[in-house]
């Protein structure tokens, strides 16, 4: 890894913790009375302050599945951080409250463009190891291995870990920022900080390279309107010198470390990349998506696409928004007074910080299914409690001390369990089961391509499904929690611990364990068929050998196809 390389994962990484901050100031900045006051806000405004962010992102999303295939991936950044600009100049300088929320939504849509454009370029650019370490090694066995550790353990961890640093980090400046003098100065200051951060994402974009897979032609895309797959349009359009020059600039000179021999062990690895991307595109240029109808008419689709949007819908109805986002006005419900609940909140996210790293890290190790029901074994437990030591603390009449303290315990009991694995459970497990029944491999040492599809055609839909979901529930529960609190406290919570139940039996028959199974077998599990299986794979060969450094000019599929295709 070169200096450059550092350079591109730095800004990338910022690019997290701007999103970290931009949605985790609220948090801490209502328990500011002075900013409460300035907007005379009441449960209904307060929860249309979080739901016009969260709508600002969903249709960030939307446009995400449109703008950086159209114009580039670094043309999207710097696009959206000048939205995010003005979002947050609006909400700094604001003097009444529909400006505030007119600020918060387009600050939503930019720093979610801004940020899921970032992810699209990280993947582009090669950095996952699912893309940069495969090629490197040659036994099948290995990759299978290496892929499966990239999907579980790193991609929870980046989706994971990065976002909850930058939302310990900024609660514990929501706690700094209490301290200056002033009514307006401090929350202004607060919210003005997202002004740098998109600065920052703009002049850095300057030194950042255009992904060498943007992806291909909008006369292709306007019947596939894909979200995370890679159509190299820098090689479609054969302006395959920029691509290489970016590809160069990446990697060096370095060559793969492999037992092959040195005549193709020479070969630059940047070379191999290129010619990994013009074959790659060949083949997923053959694999139209499937819309929503065409996946409902085929059982293992519908399936895969049920159990993403389930999973999405009840991750959120665990009660992590009402918990996290407004914690202070619980903490205060509490008998939490002073400072303390801008203390606790920082303790809050610092511990997400800790717990998720556990549970990434043991990720593979233990499975799903089983840090699935570690996780919601603490969510449970911490709901259940919360609900009877609040119950009867209100029943004290708010005076019994102790009970109000359990009730505060029992929230940190949900966080540690939500924490282990749940925040990043979806982003690893989701694109494991939609990978279908053949996978694509490039064998450049050996100076020949093998070729076993990975069809992307459910891919796009259900990531869009599911992430639709996942916005159009959190937007509902942002609205609704302030109002709710106010109105039946701690009865609001126990719908969390129905739905919870369901979470659980649900999971339990319908969700299949995907730890440690080669992504092409997947869809066994779904009942689908596979074309070949990982230990009989090597003694399957499709095309013609090709001179090692040559392009690939086919990347013909061969082999039985997928039951029902």
């Amino acid at each position: 890894m070169n200096n450059y390389n550092l350079l591109c994962i730095f800004y990338c990484s910022f690019g997290a913790f701007f999103y970290g901050y931009d949605s985790g100031l609220t948090t801490s900045i209502i328990g500011y009375p002075e900013f409460i006051s300035y907007f005379a806000f009441n449960p209904a405004t307060l929860g249309a302050l979080g739901s016009a962010y969260y709508a600002g992102n969903f249709a960030g999303s939307l446009m995400n599945m449109y703008l950086p295939d159209k114009f580039g991936r670094l043309n999207v950044v710097r696009f959206a951080s000048v939205v995010s600009i003005l979002g947050a100049g609006m909400q700094t300088g604001a003097k009444g409250l529909g400006v505030l929320l007119a600020g918060r939504a387009i600050g939503g849509i930019g720093e979610e463009l801004l940020w899921s454009t970032l992810a699209r370029l990280t993947l582009m650019l090669g950095f996952q190891p699912a893309g940069s370490l495969l090629p490197c090694v040659r036994s099948m066995r290995q990759r299978s291995r290496l892929r499966m550790f990239g999907v579980g353990l790193v991609d929870c961890t980046i989706s994971s870990i990065n976002i909850n640093v930058s939302y310990a980090l900024t609660e514990w400046m929501g706690l700094g920022f209490s301290y200056i003098a002033g009514s307006e100065l401090k929350w202004r200051l607060f919210i003005g900080l997202q002004l740098l951060c998109a600065a920052i994402m703009l002049i850095g974009s300057i030194w950042m390279p255009e992904s060498p897979r943007w992806q291909a032609p909008s006369s292709y895309l306007s019947r596939n309107h894909t979200i995370l797959t890679a159509y190299p349009r820098l090689v479609v359009q054969n302006r395959h010198e920029e691509a290489l020059a970016i590809l160069e600039k990446l990697h060096g000179s370095s060559t793969p470390s492999t037992s092959a021999s040195p005549e193709h062990s020479s070969t630059p690895f940047y070379r191999l990349e290129f010619n990994q991307i013009e074959a790659q595109i060949r083949l997923e240029q053959a694999t139209p998506q499937l819309g929503i109808v065409s996946i409902f008419k085929r059982p293992s689709y519908r399936r895969r696409l049920l159990i993403i949007v389930f999973f999405f819908a009840f991750q959120q109805l665990t009660a992590i928004i009402p918990l996290q986002n407004y914690q202070v006005i619980l903490y205060t419900s509490l008998g939490v007074t002073g400072k303390t609940p801008l203390i606790m909140v920082g303790v809050w996210g610092t511990l997400g910080v800790i717990f998720s790293c556990g549970g990434a890290y043991f990720f593979d190790k233990l499975g799903r299914r089983k840090s699935f029901f570690i996780s919601m074994t603490g969510v449970l437990l911490g709901s259940i409690m919360l609900v009877i030591f609040w119950a009867r603390f209100e029943a004290s009449g708010n005076t019994n001390k102790t009970l109000g303290s359990l009730a505060l315990w029992a929230m940190f009991v949900y966080l540690v369990g939500y924490a282990w694995i749940l925040n990043s459970f979806g982003y690893a497990y989701t694109p494991e089961i939609l990978v279908s029944t053949y996978v694509f491999m490039l064998d450049m040492w050996e100076g020949r391509t093998k070729h076993f599809r990975q069809p992307m055609e459910i891919r796009a839909t259900g990531l869009a499904a599911g992430f639709a979901t996942l916005n159009a529930v959190i937007i509902m529960l942002v609205q609704v929690t302030p109002i709710a609190v106010e109105a039946i406290s701690w009865k609001y919570f126990m719908i969390f611990i129905f739905t919870d139940a369901i979470f659980v039996v649900v999971f339990y028959f319908q969700f299949p364990e995907t730890a440690n199974v080669p992504l092409e077998e997947v869809a066994a599990l779904f009942g689908d068929e596979v074309a070949v299986r990982l230990d009989q794979a090597k003694n399957v060969e499709f095309g013609d050998e090709k001179p090692h450094g040559q392009h690939v000019e086919e990347a013909g599929v061969s082999g039985e196809k997928t039951a029902g295709r």
